[in-house]
């Protein structure tokens, strides 16, 4: 999810910048003791397609449907489709693949010794993982220890755009059964229903294409894009300054957090054995998570696959 990245990128170079007592155009203090961003400033997200899993399996693909008349551009309200048990549940990638599965019922964790014995990783699907953006927010576990909650404001559809389709992968599903999420949430958190919409006019691809692995990212703070292939986790454009390595990786946000951390005075934080643990102190952030978790289990709609712990055990 490169968008999820430069969201993250961003935040932690504003909070590097940010001087405590200076007006700052984002961010400013917050009631929880924390920093929040400053009504009027919105995060909008626009994607050239549905994203994978629930938002786009069940989409009409032909252009007569995508180019059906939208609702007011005024309404923001959600209207969801429940047709079956099938919608809403959720799925993974595959590794080397193109397309989701549904998760099994009988899902067992993923291990590293297994992953290493050449069973294929399985991550989440996008619409999955930003469906939890819609519980969680935008900022991640690390960045919840000093920023509230952040939520998406509105996401744009190139082609597949289904409202009922969308509006469920995204968010509503979540609250198909009572009780209502919210109830349960810590403090600061919430069920966020983004405004959805797509582009006035599209044209479907003649021909199906395999994903591209090259991605390109770019934020204010950032003095050139950087071209990254997602298949290897390779910078291309950083091979001639002597780093293969994209800004965008776990390990150059938790160098960046640790940044954070020795500015705003978070010796606690600094203590954190490794990258996991770091995550694992955001108590609010993981009660939040296991109430979503718990939601999904308890509608029948399966277990979010996780990678192997060993995965973020780094320092």
């Amino acid at each position: 999810m490169p968008k999820f990245f430069i969201c993250v990128w961003f935040l932690y170079r504003r909070l590097l910048s940010f001087q405590p007592g200076v007006n700052d155009e984002i961010l400013e203090p917050s009631s929880s003791g924390k920093l929040k961003i400053k009504d009027g400033i919105t995060f909008h997200l626009y994607i050239s397609t549905a994203p994978c899993g629930d938002g786009a399996l069940f989409s009409p693909r032909d252009s007569e449907s995508n180019n059906a008349p939208l609702q007011s551009l005024n309404d923001k309200s959600h209207q969801p489709t429940f047709a079956n048990q099938v919608q809403g549940v959720l799925r993974t990638k595959m590794e080397g693949g193109e397309g989701t599965i549904p998760v099994d019922e009988d899902f067992v964790a993923q291990t590293f010794d297994g992953i290493l014995r050449g069973e294929r990783l399985r991550t989440m699907s996008c619409s999955d993982k930003l469906c939890r953006w819609n519980v969680l927010g935008m900022q991640g576990a690390l960045l919840s220890h000093f920023i509230d909650p952040i939520y998406l404001s509105s996401l744009t559809l190139g082609f597949l755009y289904d409202h009922g389709h969308l509006s469920r992968a995204m968010c509503c599903r979540v609250d198909r059964d009572e009780p209502k999420v919210e109830t349960m949430l810590p403090s600061g958190y919430r069920l966020n229903h983004p405004w959805l919409g797509r582009i006035t006019a599209c044209e479907p691809s003649r021909e199906t294409q395999k994903t591209k692995a090259l991605s390109v990212n770019w934020n204010f703070y950032d003095d050139r894009p950087e071209v990254t292939d997602g298949t290897e986790g390779r910078c291309y454009t950083g091979i001639e300054k002597g780093s293969m390595f994209s800004r965008c990786t776990k390990r150059k946000f938790y160098d960046a957090f640790k940044h954070v951390c020795q500015k705003f005075g978070r010796q606690d934080l600094l203590q954190a054995d490794n990258y996991y643990k770091a995550k694992q102190m955001a108590i609010d952030f993981q009660q939040a998570k296991q109430v979503m978790l718990k939601k999904f289990k308890d509608q029948k709609m399966r277990v979010w696959v996780s990678k192997p712990t060993e995965e973020e055990m780094f320092n």
